[in-house]
């Protein structure tokens, strides 16, 4: 049975393919009366009957082996932007950017249908890349290819390693959703009949336009569908006269304007500032006049060769330094234009061109829609341009070289089974935010900012020993980074190597002298160490160079109670407190300050508070029924007993070792005075 089903998609993708040079003529009168009077089905020159796997088969065939290849990426997690999508409960992220209406919804559905998991959201975005590959199929049929050329092609399309970020990542969904509905838009109004004088009466071309609205509402790459359809009616395999068309034209065009005037009214696609764009977008600052064409420089790179790093580029000012990188983007598209040139009578060549260069259009760094510099999910619609060039170029080869039809199917398959195997290789750089952000560090290994953002993620995960080895990899680097050596001061101390601190400290203040966060740092390591006297001094260095500075005061009140300075250490925690009236730390030392120096009324007023900004500090608790029983009010300390033990039934037994003794110590003070 396999080696029957091989046998049939051999002889189906020998199969000649039709005369180039008659596939753009239009069809005789005769011949329209007795064929479908929408857009044309090009041409086909008589060869060998089809084989027993049909052209439907065959696209079936190609989706499902889209959908096997992305199989691995379904346990994968939220990675980098998804977080948005978890705090909002779906409600945040990419959809919330611009119109995409339709991309929030699903996102929305597919948080509620998954329960907060990823495997929902990943399993829509695999059967999204399937539903894609199928339309790719069709799409190639339809302009002109054979059902083994386009298997072929749709093959190649279905394992691109260019498609892996757009796939395994969730936030990858606008552009996976916006293709399948501009080139369900496409097939539909392209198979819709065309207006006669008598009107335009296709029930087809509704669909369309539906489908044509759920695709901007999706993604903004799909305001170019207009555009695609009357390029593939002037290009495609037959022309078609624009009266027959112009209604259709006129109902595409409108829902793309009246798109972008809600867009831009609503907000949604406001026009940023460059230089706040810049920052975000990647792009220096010196580079910007040539961001675009290096932009589309970059995308044709990805294309034919993805970068190893399936993310974000970036464009710095070097890149465009010398004339030789300023000119390689038009190079590029020179390039470009000789292959189309030379398959300009093939009509899956140009159609190939246009879906190619127009969805890069608002994936550009544009003033409408300056975003990323470039990213490979932005590239996933034009990836459909370029597997129809591809597969134009082997249907030359399989016309030319007859004889080595076998040879060059082989071939084909191989180069398909490779670009499956790099997205095999790829995927697992998206399954958390750690192994995205080795991947960028592997990518270009003399970049400290990749070691930095790791620092950040394990400092989140108070994995302090991962977090120092990263630190020391960036500080390796760029031994000059102020921040990073202070970022190592803060991590040290997190490990308890305080000495190892203090030494990190003191090498951020040689860095920058003025900082005052370096001396809190250096306070903190030196009181650590018992260095009483050093800590006060650095603590009120601190203070010294930035009195807001609420760090420096709280470790200046907390290195003066250590020096017994308690009237200082309560000026210090009050300013704290000035500067920050919720900050819990500064609030609770001073009560207990304020309590030890029998000033037990205003320790308590201050612990009420704590309690109500912290209610479930079990700290905040235990002080408050210790100043209730000082100032002699059993029932209010037995109420604030009664709640440290609900929150934490064993440190109850901790406070009432405390309130014994507190019993004890008033029952031997008053025996004293007894005795006297």
């Amino acid at each position: 049975m396999t080696s029957a089903i091989l046998a049939s998609l051999v002889k189906c993708a020998l199969e000649p393919t039709g005369d180039e040079r008659h596939s753009t003529a239009v069809p005789g009168k005769r011949e329209a009366k007795n064929r479908h009077t929408g857009a044309a089905t090009p041409p086909r020159v008589a060869g060998p009957r089809a084989s027993a796997l049909s052209p439907n088969v065959l696209g079936v065939l190609c989706a499902f082996a889209a959908i096997a290849l992305y199989l691995p990426a379904l346990p994968y997690g939220w990675v980098w932007d998804d977080r948005l999508l978890v705090i909002s409960n779906g409600a945040g992220g990419v959809g919330a950017e611009g119109l995409r209406l339709l991309t929030s919804l699903l996102f929305r559905l597919e948080w509620a249908s998954g329960y907060g998991s990823p495997l929902f959201a990943h399993m829509v975005s695999i059967l999204l890349h399937g539903a894609a590959t199928w339309l790719f199929f069709r799409m190639a049929l339809h302009v002109g290819a054979r059902p083994g050329i386009a298997f072929v092609a749709a093959l190649l399309f279905a394992a691109h390693p260019v498609h892996v970020e757009a796939v395994a990542y969730i936030s990858g969904l606008p552009d996976l959703l916006a293709t399948v509905f501009v080139l369900t838009a496409l097939l539909l109004a392209r198979s819709a009949e065309l207006c006669t004088p008598e009107g335009c009466r296709s029930w087809k071309i509704w669909p369309a336009y539906a489908a044509m609205v759920a695709a901007v509402l999706s993604d903004e790459v799909a305001i170019v569908t207009p555009f695609l359809l009357v390029g593939l009616d002037r290009w495609g395999p037959v022309r078609v006269p624009l009266r027959q068309r112009l209604t259709h034209y006129s109902g595409f065009f409108a829902i793309a304007l009246v798109y972008l005037l809600v867009r831009f009214v609503s907000g949604g696609g406001a026009t940023p500032t460059l230089g706040s764009a810049d920052a975000a977008s990647g792009i220096d600052a010196a580079a910007r006049a040539w961001a675009v064409p290096m932009a589309v420089f970059e995308y044709l790179k990805m294309l034919v060769y993805p970068h190893p790093l399936n993310a974000l580029r970036a464009l710095h000012a070097g890149e465009v330094s010398s004339w030789t990188g300023r000119l390689a983007p038009f190079a590029a598209l020179a390039g470009l234009a000789l292959i189309v040139v030379w398959r300009r009578r093939d009509p899956i060549a140009r159609a190939g061109a246009l879906l190619l260069l127009l969805p890069l259009l608002p994936a550009l760094p544009l003033p409408m829609f300056i975003g990323s510099f470039a990213a490979e999910r932005g590239a996933y619609l034009a990836s459909v341009g370029l597997c129809l060039i591809v597969a134009s170029i082997y249907a030359w080869a399989a016309r030319s070289f007859a004889a080595l039809r076998p040879l060059l199917l082989v071939a084909a398959i191989v180069i398909a089974a490779v670009a499956g195997l790099d997205t095999l290789l790829r995927l697992p750089v998206w399954r958390d935010d750690v192994s995205l952000l080795y991947a960028a560090v592997a990518s270009n290994p003399k970049d400290p900012g990749p070691h930095l953002t790791l620092v950040n993620y394990f400092g989140h995960a108070r994995e302090w020993p991962a977090a120092l080895a990263e630190i020391d990899r960036a500080i390796a680097l760029d031994p000059k980074n102020h921040a990073a050596v202070a970022k190592r001061t803060a991590i040290l101390s997190q490990l308890g190597r305080f000495s190892d601190a203090e030494g990190s400290a003191r090498r951020a203040i040689d860095l920058d002298p003025n900082d005052a966060a370096s001396y809190a740092n250096l306070s903190d390591a030196l009181l650590q160490q018992q260095k009483i006297e050093q800590a006060v001094e650095a603590a009120r260095r601190a203070t010294d160079l930035d009195s807001t500075f609420a760090d420096g005061w709280y470790n200046y009140g907390v290195a003066l109670a250590a020096y017994g300075d308690a009237k200082g250490a309560i000026a210090a925690y009050g300013k704290v407190i000035s500067l920050h009236p919720s900050d819990v730390l500064a609030l609770n030392n001073l009560g207990t300050i304020l309590g030890s120096t029998g000033k037990v009324e205003e320790a308590r007023d201050l612990f009420i508070r704590l309690v109500g900004l912290a209610p479930k500090s079990v700290q905040a608790h235990m002080n408050l029924a210790l100043a209730y029983l000082r100032l002699g009010d059993r029932e209010s300390a037995a109420g604030e007993r009664e709640e440290v033990r609900k929150l934490d039934p064993m440190a109850v037994k901790q406070l009432d070792e405390m309130f014994g003794a507190y019993l004890k110590e008033q029952r031997n003070a008053a025996a004293k005075k007894g005795a006297r």
